[in-house]
């Protein structure tokens, strides 16, 4: 069935190849932005919206969460579908989550079952998507440009400065500091369970809060024990990638694409890459591509896989469990246990063509089969 479709963007990277494919797919959609200036309220953002939906749309679409929408869809009876692909993402801590417009899509199966476990039933697990067609398209003359050629790539952030909230934090007692500590370089090298969440207790959590104030305010749940964990989780994240990045770089030509110029890290830092024409080529024409999952994303597949194995390229990345749901390890997909391993199994792949390029084909069949967005939309877009 085709619907009509208004389709909220906030400039996210996903917007163009989301669109195109819900049009492929008969559907007609509108897109319109707007600068909300708050997720919660915002008198000019709820007459714009309202103004569009007396135009007759089936659904109104976004990716990520916005509580704001949710409740001027709640009005309006119309249902409001929205896939998500950040984490953390905390307005899906709203209380409006449970408004029966609500249809949610969410990638971390263990994010589900903590939201069914709250009696929340508007959301669902549904993995995360990429335009075949358009990445195919687009790195089909690969071969013939040598600008993105590289032994070994990793395209992210790697959480220093600012962006690591807890290295900021100089006013912990030395006894709770050397706690997490311990948490962090226990998690260093395990992958498929959280510590933070395994560990760090209720009653440390309410000990850390006496130093550490967060919360989201009122309207959203009290997750303190959450946001402190993720600020752990973010920090592990940022080690984790410099220390496996510099392992690696010891050895081979690593090319890094971030915003950020680490100081120590034996990479060719390159920059950020744009995201829709030049991270496709640059996983295409890398041997290798890392992914190094952010810790925040307990055991779902990462869009960085997805954006990887859609166009074309190989894919080595850190163990998550939902893997297993979609893949066969050493047939169509490759992850590493340690650091060692890691460095291990980029000795083997550089070396190795025939294999490399093999498992490459045959996850990009899987990207096909199980990741497109002509596959995944249908199942989002039932109202």
């Amino acid at each position: 069935m085709a619907y009509k479709i208004l389709y909220y963007s906030w400039n996210e990277n996903t917007c163009k190849d989301c669109v195109d494919s819900m049009r492929s797919l008969g559907h007609n959609v509108d897109v319109i932005t707007y600068a909300i200036k708050n997720y919660n309220i915002d008198d000019g953002f709820t007459d714009f919206l309202t103004e569009y939906l007396t135009k007759g749309y089936d659904l109104i679409f976004t990716f990520n969460y916005f509580p704001l929408i949710s409740n001027i869809a709640q009005e309006a009876g119309i249902p409001y579908v929205f896939w998500v692909y950040d984490s953390p993402h905390y307005t899906l801590e709203s209380h409006t989550l449970s408004n029966s417009c609500n249809r949610g899509f969410l990638f971390d199966r263990t994010l589900v079952e903590r939201y069914r476990s709250m009696g929340i039933a508007t959301v669902s697990y549904l993995p995360l998507g990429c335009n075949i067609d358009r990445l195919e398209k687009l790195t089909s003359s690969i071969i013939k440009n040598k600008t993105y050629k590289s032994d070994v790539s990793f395209i992210g952030s790697l959480y220093q400065g600012k962006q690591d909230i807890y290295t900021q934090i100089n006013y912990l007692p030395d006894y709770l500091k050397g706690y997490i500590d311990a948490i962090l370089w226990t998690q260093m090298n395990i992958y498929g369970m959280d510590f933070a969440d395994a560990i760090f207790s209720k009653d440390m959590c309410q000990t850390m809060a006496e130093y550490v104030k967060v919360g989201l305010g009122e309207g959203y749940n009290d997750n303190r024990d959450d946001l402190l964990k993720d600020m752990i989780r973010k920090h592990i994240t940022g080690i984790e990638r410099a220390r496996l990045l510099d392992a690696v770089g010891q050895h081979h030509s690593l090319d890094l694409y971030s915003n950020q110029k680490p100081d120590s890290i034996r990479v060719n830092f390159k920059g950020i890459a744009e995201n829709y024409k030049e991270m496709p080529l640059i996983f295409a024409s890398s041997k290798i591509n890392l992914n190094i999952t952010l810790r925040t994303i307990q055991t779902g597949i990462p869009l960085r896989i997805i954006e990887i194995i859609g166009a074309g390229g190989f894919c080595l990345t850190n163990y998550q469990s939902e893997l297993q749901e979609y893949f066969e390890y050493g047939k169509d997909i490759i992850w590493f246990e340690s650091q060692e391993d890691l460095v291990d199994k980029c000795n083997y792949y550089l070396f190795h063509d025939t294999g490399r390029e093999n498992i490459a084909a045959r996850s990009h069949e899987k990207a096909r089969q199980f990741f497109d967005y002509k596959v995944l939309l249908p199942k989002v877009l039932i109202i």
